[in-house]
């Protein structure tokens, strides 16, 4: 048999505060600590209301879309291609390739 294990009042204070955020379940919260979901449910009650200074904050951050804060200069390319049209933005930093690129197009 196990000895029972103990836990101090912070880490159970922890624990529940995370479960008591928008979209956390006890059952994922409980087993990322390694330990019963059924022992978290039972800390709810007594530790939902614990002053959280000591705890680490849980703050919601929007994040932004990945879009580059600086846009590069391109070379804008349009090939008429029968019925279509290709267009093909090129790196301005790169004028040989783009050079290539065209040339390759031509032939």
């Amino acid at each position: 048999m196990h000895p029972r294990r103990s836990y101090s009042k912070s880490f159970k204070a922890h624990v529940v505060q995370e479960c008591l955020q928008p979209g956390a379940s006890i059952a994922s919260v409980a087993l990322g600590h390694g330990i019963n979901a059924n022992l978290v449910r039972k800390w709810i009650p007594l530790y939902r209301d614990v002053d959280g200074k000591n705890l680490p904050a849980f703050v919601p951050l929007k994040l932004e879309p990945n879009v580059p804060t600086r846009t590069e200069p391109t070379i804008k390319i349009d090939v008429q291609c029968g019925q279509g049209q290709l267009v093909v933005n090129w790196p301005a930093n790169d004028p040989e390739g783009c050079a290539r690129f065209v040339r390759g197009l031509a032939q």
